[in-house]
């Protein structure tokens, strides 16, 4: 039995949020004149030079996702709970191997304090940082809660829960809870896709993040935060499929990798996986582990959504 979000979309904005990522990943940093001067326009998978001896691989996603599947991979193993102690370590993992080159460093001086103290909890902070990648852990919540009745207050203590590992900074837990919102709307279906960022602020009241997405029409030239996430549901609502999104997104430039990851995951979410032309899942890196972790993800969330009947019963 189920009542939401169905597989194929689970599936969709899982791989949608890998492939954005990988597409934006050789060139974060660089400002839409700039991708224009060395690649023309991004219209596929690249591969990007970090050094004289390291070549990161054509299609390779980088933490936005990493990070996002490592929250999947904890919640699926724990009933669909996000137990800060128990992501926190596999984020740890992460930070420790080569997952590391792409970490923001707020992140991993967090980790490395969390590590000391044996405490995955940071204090709020109305200062803290507040990076486009943070953005990126509210897609496994908001797919969790795009199956059963809707939990909205549950949703973003969910979002605070798993960002405050690492982040104390409101405007980080804001933009991760759009983005939860956003693809939990997106994975529904049910309302007309333009409405997302109207209805995403709705919930989020007030503050950076709500204003950016009343702002339309969007225009999101802006490299923070809540431009970056105002424009991610503005290409990801306005296109008219998958690839037109995604591409959109990372030729923006800037953190083109978390955009592409957001508007993946919205628009994989939208569209399902199977509105996502096949050949950017074939070159993807991800692709197998993504396709084997989202059924796995689905079922948890109908079990902890309450939506699935025990047969087994003690006759005795």
């Amino acid at each position: 039995m189920a009542s939401g979000a169905n597989q194929n979309k689970f599936l969709g904005s899982l791989l949608g949020m890998g492939i954005g990522d990988a597409l934006g990943m050789p060139v974060a940093g660089l400002s839409p004149a700039e991708i224009e001067a060395r690649f023309g326009r991004i219209a596929g998978y690249h591969p990007r030079q970090l050094d004289a001896d390291t070549e990161i691989k054509a299609g390779e996603f980088t933490d936005e996702s990493e990070i996002a599947l490592c929250i999947v991979e904890a919640a699926t193993a724990n009933d669909g709970v996000f137990d800060p102690d128990l992501i926190g370590p596999r984020m740890l993992f992460l930070a420790r191997g080569e997952s590391k080159r792409w970490m923001h460093g707020d992140t991993l001086r967090a980790l490395e304090i969390a590590e000391e103290r044996l405490e995955f909890h940071q204090p709020l902070d109305d200062d803290g940082s507040a990076s486009p990648d943070i953005a990126a852990r509210g897609v496994p919540i908001g797919l969790m809660h795009a199956v059963g009745s809707k939990r909205t207050s549950e949703l973003l203590e969910d979002v605070e829960r798993v960002v405050r590992i690492t982040h104390g900074s409101p405007l980080a837990i804001s933009g991760a809870s759009a983005i939860a919102l956003g693809v939990e709307l997106a994975a529904r279906g049910g309302m007309e896709p333009r409405a997302w960022a109207h209805e995403a602020a709705r919930h989020l009241n007030d503050g950076e993040v709500a204003r950016a997405l009343r702002a339309e029409p969007a225009t999101q030239a802006g490299d923070g935060l809540a431009d970056v996430i105002a424009a991610a549901f503005f290409d990801a609502s306005h296109a008219a499929g998958f690839e037109e999104a995604v591409l959109t997104a990372v030729n923006r430039g800037g953190p083109a990798d978390a955009r592409g990851a957001l508007t993946g995951a919205l628009a994989g979410a939208r569209f399902g996986a199977g509105g996502i032309p096949q050949p950017l899942i074939d070159a993807s890196e991800g692709r197998i582990y993504v396709s084997l972790a989202a059924p796995w993800f689905h079922r948890v969330a109908i079990r902890r959504a309450g939506l699935t009947i025990d047969l087994r019963r003690d006759l005795t």
